[in-house]
């Protein structure tokens, strides 16, 4: 059981009809490798991305959501010089609507939630 919590970074843009310049990835790769990311889900909206309440910012295409090990290691990641220096090669291509971060739910929490629920946990 573990008390570190992992962290989510949610990403919605809007594809702007031309390809991501190669630097972008280029750059990118290796500060998300070092961070620990692990892409969870994503797509198209209304496609692969079912919105089932409210709306998606006017003209979002695409909905990711990415893991990584914790808080600590999204924000290393993120505000990285690396990855900063990534980002002027995907604006062309891509309009970012937002990116947040959420930390989600340690394994020991989830343990004592569902102790508390008097369930077995998951």
């Amino acid at each position: 059981m573990s008390d570190e919590k992992p962290a989510y970074f949610v990403v919605c843009g809007t594809f702007l009809g031309g390809a991501p310049d190669p630097q972008y990835g280029e750059r990118a790769a290796a500060p998300a490798a070092k961070a620990g990311l692990m892409p969870i889900a994503g797509g198209t909206i209304g496609e692969q991305v079912k919105v089932l309440e409210g709306e998606m910012p006017e003209g979002a295409t695409f909905l990711a959501i990415e893991q990584f090990p914790s808080m600590a290691a999204l924000e290393e990641f993120y505000f990285s010089e690396a990855y900063q220096s990534a980002i002027p090669f995907r604006k062309d291509a891509v309009k970012m609507n937002f990116l947040a971060a959420v930390e989600g739910i340690s394994e020991a929490e989830l343990e004592a939630r569902a102790k508390a629920a008097g369930k077995d946990a998951p």
